[in-house]
Parts: structure tokens; sequence; C-alpha cells
């Protein structure tokens, strides 16, 4: 018993001097991956800086952008969700009305005639600078300062990215200050091999930088480029397997795997010869062909691809989510959609398409107003105490959306406003209808109604008469 004890005391002895075992709670998997999955994961750490490869992403958005239908409508409906069917709409709301509607005439006037070449219009430029945006990443817009504001687009291929030097801070054909994050000039390709050198004044850049030190900008198809042109390749490729199967018939073999067939002769030179075998060539329908004994003839199954919809479909809800818009705009199939789903897909979808609004007036459309009233104010168009109270009193207005279900929806809107939990003014907004406008137009109609009643009235004394 003494001795059993004695161990026990040992025992819990050399417990107390063997180290504590340390427990890690956060074991990851991507630290630790098995070898099949050791190279993909060790890919992950050889992040490519963007700038890099921004010209490469570019130039295969552009080609997946015209080869791909899919991808070249999407473009179409982009730009008319965004820009809807009138554009972006000025509008001035100082305390004094003239003024206003003299500068909003004057801007769309000035729309017509703002091309540096005179080819393209204000909404043309919205347009081309939308596409550029989502396709290369970027866009970028000259402006000639003169009495009259003029703008040019500028081909983001014209921006050379190979331009580098580190010793005067130029880096993908930009030169930077010091900071490496301010623009200083800008670096135009010229056609023998020059370069014009543009001030940083001059030139709006736009582009939705993922990192802080971006210099260029990156497609925002640079996700579903791969998926999108995998699939369109694999849909060619079955739709020439279903072609090629449609039209080959068969083939013929040999039952015997033997050189010399059964129908043989000797010819006049005593030698042992096969005759010649009758092979069709080609099959006609209403007509026979004679085989030979030793010839098998092979029918080509007809192509039927499994699971190529699911794929197809798999593949489009992937690349519609990557560019932030709902599969049934993406693709145009309203086969299994209803109303709860496509409504809570369209929601989503439109609150992107506010966000891309709101950051197209904020980088384009304020930057432009603003040179515009300048070159206004410069020739002396306007006062400096116009120029300062229209520069505070200014918006651009963008379309708002049809309601998807229409009764089911004002309804809603209108039980909201008997509660408390939305305005008149809310409502508007999300129809794109601004307030102001809103009580210029329900003025304007009074009146209409006023001198209808009253010319009925006037009409009925008349017949009374």
């Amino acid at each position: 018993m003494a001795k059993k004890n004695k161990q026990k005391a040992q025992a819990k002895q050399n417990l107390k001097q063997m180290p504590k075992q340390k427990i890690n709670f956060f074991k990851f998997p991507s630290l630790e991956p098995n070898l099949i999955n050791s190279y993909e994961i060790m890919q992950l750490l050889k992040n490519k800086e963007l700038d890099k490869v921004s010209a490469r992403l570019r130039a295969q958005a552009r080609s997946v952008s015209t080869a791909v239908s899919l991808t070249a409508g999407f473009f179409e409906t982009l730009n008319s969700e965004i820009y809807g069917e009138q554009g972006f709409i000025l509008d001035v709301t100082t305390k004094n009305k003239a003024l206003n509607v003299s500068i909003q005439n004057a801007f769309f006037e000035w729309e017509k005639q703002c091309c540096k070449y005179d080819i393209f219009d204000f909404e043309d430029y919205e347009e081309m600078i939308l596409t550029a945006l989502y396709r290369d990443g970027e866009a970028f817009i000259m402006l000639h300062k003169g009495e009259r504001l003029k703008i040019e687009l500028i081909d983001a291929e014209d921006i050379d990215n190979e331009l580098n030097d580190e010793n005067r801070y130029i880096y993908y054909g930009i030169e930077f200050y010091p900071d490496e994050i301010t623009p200083k000039n800008y670096y135009r390709k010229l056609k023998d091999g020059k370069y014009a050198v543009i001030s940083a004044n001059d030139i709006i850049h736009i582009k939705r930088p993922k990192l802080a030190k971006q210099k260029r900008g990156v497609s925002e198809m640079a996700s579903a480029i791969f998926d999108t042109h995998s699939k369109d390749k694999l849909k060619k490729s079955e739709l020439d397997r279903a072609r090629l199967s449609s039209e080959i018939t068969g083939f013929l073999t040999r039952k015997n795997n033997v050189e010399v067939l059964g129908d043989a002769e000797f010819n006049d030179s005593g030698e042992f010869v096969q005759k010649d075998i009758n092979i069709p060539q080609s099959l006609q329908t209403g007509t026979f062909e004679f085989l030979d004994d030793d010839i098998t003839p092979h029918f080509v199954d007809p192509h039927n691809p499994t699971n190529m919809e699911y794929f197809l479909k798999s593949t489009d809800r992937d690349v519609a989510r990557s560019l932030g818009i709902s599969y049934a705009t993406y693709t145009g199939d309203l086969k299994d959609v209803n109303y709860s789903s496509i409504r809570h897909g369209t929601i989503a979808e439109r609150r992107h398409f506010k966000r891309l609004q709101n950051f197209i007036k904020r980088k384009f459309h304020d930057v432009i107003f603003k040179e515009w009233l300048t070159c206004e104010l410069l020739s002396r168009k306007i006062t400096p105490a116009q120029y300062g109270e229209i520069l505070s009193h200014f918006i651009f207005k963008s379309q708002g959306w049809e309601y998807i279900d229409p009764v089911k929806e004002v309804t809603a809107n209108k039980i909201a406003i008997a509660c408390g939990f939305k305005t008149i003014s809310e409502v508007l907004r999300e129809k794109g209808i601004e307030v102001d406008a809103f009580m210029d137009e329900l003025d304007k109609e009074k009146e209409i109604v006023t001198k209808l009643r009253d010319i009925k009235i006037i009409k009925g004394e008349i017949d009374g008469n």
C-alpha cells in the first residue's frame, strides 16, 4: 500500500514538471492546407499589383464586351438604367427664379456644343464615360478651357501603362508629386511615338480604386471575364459539336481485323490483290447502297448535352452578381420569376444603380458644371455674387424607376405616409422627382383646372341664355 501511494505521488510530481500544452483556438484551414489544396492556397499569396495587370484586364474586357451577346446587352441596359431617357438634368435652386431658368437654359444649350470636335453632345459623353468606367475601369476627360468650355474623352489606351520612370515619379503614364498620390501631369501617346504632357488641372480622371495608392483603374468586369469567356466558348463548342453530329451520319468499319478481305483475286501477273470495295461516301433519303460482306456501318448518336442548361444558368448568375445586377436583368430570363423574387432582386439592383448615379454626378457632372460656371464668370456672363449663389444651389437630377407593382407599392406608400414612417418628399425622391419641381407643376395644374372651370361656367351661362 505504501508503495502504491509512493508511485502516485511520483506520478503527480512528474505531471507538474511537464510543460503545459498550448491549445490553439484559431486554427485556420488556409494556413495548414492538405497536399491537394496547398498549391492553390499558396497562389493566393502571390497577388499581382493591380496597376500592372490593368492594361491586360482592359484588353480582355473590351474583347468580351463586343464578342459576347449578353455582355454587349449589359452595357445597353446599364446606360438606360443609369441615365434613363434624358440623362441627368441640371436643377438650379437659388432664390432668383429668373437666374435659375437662365443658367439651366444656358447649360442646356452648351450641352449641344460641348465637344472639342463638334461631333458628340453631352449625352453621348455620358454614355461613353459610363461604358469606359465599367469596361476599362477608368475614364479620362480633357478640359479645353477658354471663353467657352470644351471637353474631350481620351481613350484609356492613350495614357500609356508602359511609361514608368521612378526618378521622375512617373507611373503607368501619370506623373505624380513626391507623395505618389496626387497627379501632376498625364502623358498622352501620339502617333509618332512621342507624348503630349497634359496638366492634371485639365484632366478629370474617373476611377473606382480598390487601393488608396492605385494609379490606374481596374475594369469592373475583371471578376466576370473568365466566367463569361468560358461560358461563351463552351456554348459555341457544344453548338459546333451538335452541328457536326447532325451532319456526319456515320462511318464504316471492317468486321474482321484481317489484312485481306474475303473478296480478293489474282491479277494478270499472278499477284494476290484485294478487289475494289464499294464504300458509299454519302447517303440520300429514299435510296439504298450495297455494302460488301465485311463492311459494317456505325451511325453517330445524336448529340444531347446533359446539365448544359444548369451550367449556363449558374454561370450567368455568378456573372450578374459580380456586375451588380440581377440574373433576370442580365439575361432577360423571366421564366422562374415571381413578384417577391423580382422585387427583392430589383431593390438590391436599384440601390447599386443609385450609388453609381451619385458617383458619376460627383466625379463628372458636378466637376464639369463648376468648370463651365467658371468660364461663364470669366467671360462676364454672370457676376461673382451670382457665381457664389449658384455654386451652392445646384444639383443634377437623375431618373427614378417605375413601380414593380403600382397598386401594391402606392398603397404601401400611402399607409407609410399616414403612419408617419415616410414623408411625401421621401416618396417623390424615390421616384427621382424633386419637391420644388413637383410643387411648381402642381401650381401650374391648379391654374389649368381654374381656367377650365371658368370656361365651363362661361359656357354654361351662354347655353343658359
